[in-house]
């Protein structure tokens, strides 16, 4: 059984979001925000962060890294191998999401409300970086690398998905609102987001 560690609208979802994507059984523990003001916590995780995923010996601190260990600790298929077709793109996409994509709505969220150009900033960069995943759905795929459901779409899904909360789902276009609209209808996202196994 997997424990997971989450806080609020927060990265563990897409945790969970792998867990019922490969079935893996797991147990959400909810941190009280911000996680890191929580001594008993920072002593599991000392950078105060979630998700943090224990299983047996194993802990782990960030999302992506927790996703790549379920798929295929749990005999997921949401993962390439390296001599995969395709392995280098969909490393590069599955990392875009939280290194690229995603840091425009951290300034949007810490920042907006307080300074009118961090928030314009923050929204124009969110809508060039944005541009990238709009033309690789430009020939009408359905997912994002290999034909098929990956890390790369749990990655891009989630940013995507925390837009919308994040005040920037007005720069969504039509083609990626609808790639965001087939993610929501897979049944281990409407499982993920409904948050049932709240502890």
């Amino acid at each position: 059984m997997l424990t997971i560690y989450g806080s609020g609208a927060a990265r563990h979802q897409r945790v969970v979001w792998a867990c019922e994507e490969v079935g893996a059984p797991y147990r959400l523990v909810e941190i009280p925000w911000p996680p890191g003001d929580d001594p008993d916590f920072r002593k599991l995780n000392p950078a105060g962060t979630v998700p943090l995923l224990e299983h047996g010996d194993v802990r782990l601190i960030e999302s992506l890294a927790i996703c790549e260990y379920i798929s295929r600790t749990f005999g997921g298929d949401l993962h390439l191998d390296p001599g995969d077709a395709g392995y280098w793109d969909y490393l590069q996409i599955a990392q875009f999401g939280e290194a690229t994509l995603q840091p425009p709505q951290a300034w949007a969220r810490r920042f907006g409300a307080r300074d009118p150009w961090i928030l314009e900033h923050a929204r124009q960069q969110f809508a060039d970086r944005l541009d990238v995943i709009e033309r690789r759905l430009g020939d009408g795929r359905a997912f994002l690398v290999a034909d098929r459901f990956t890390l790369a779409d749990l990655s891009i899904g989630f940013v995507i998905t925390l837009s919308s909360h994040l005040g920037l789902g007005d720069l969504l276009t039509a083609r990626v609102k609808a790639y965001r609209d087939g993610l929501r209808l897979r049944p281990a996202y409407r499982r993920a987001y409904s948050l049932e196994k709240v502890e």
